[in-house]
């Protein structure tokens, strides 16, 4: 596997900046249609815009964005990722702040501090 250029590396940024952007908008108005299979259906779309990174990749990095957005330490996203759970990574980002902060918490008590 070649390892990905600068380039795509910022692409794959600007991928996960679009996802956070998008489930922030929804949340912020409160009333969208937005679920998670609208979320599923853009963020398939957007992974297909690279060839170095999969959807996976995209996610973690929005989730990543997300936790430091909330002031979470670093390695949220590696969290939320640890627990092969219901909440499915992608959906976690159309939670609200403080059910964000939550699911990181509980995780966290779960698992131990890491």
């Amino acid at each position: 596997m070649t390892k990905p250029t600068r380039a795509q590396e910022q692409a794959c940024d600007r991928l996960a900046e679009a996802l956070v952007g998008v489930t922030e908008s929804a949340r912020l108005d409160g009333r969208a249609a937005f679920d998670d299979g609208d979320l599923r259906e853009l963020a398939r779309r957007l992974a297909r815009a690279s060839s170095a990174f999969g959807l996976d990749a995209i996610v973690a990095r929005a989730l990543e964005r997300r936790g430091r957005a909330l002031g979470l330490r670093a390695g949220t996203a590696e969290l939320l990722t640890l627990l092969g759970d219901d909440a499915a990574p992608l959906g976690l980002l159309l939670l609200a702040d403080d059910a964000f902060r939550a699911r990181v918490d509980a995780v966290e008590q779960e698992i131990g501090e890491f």
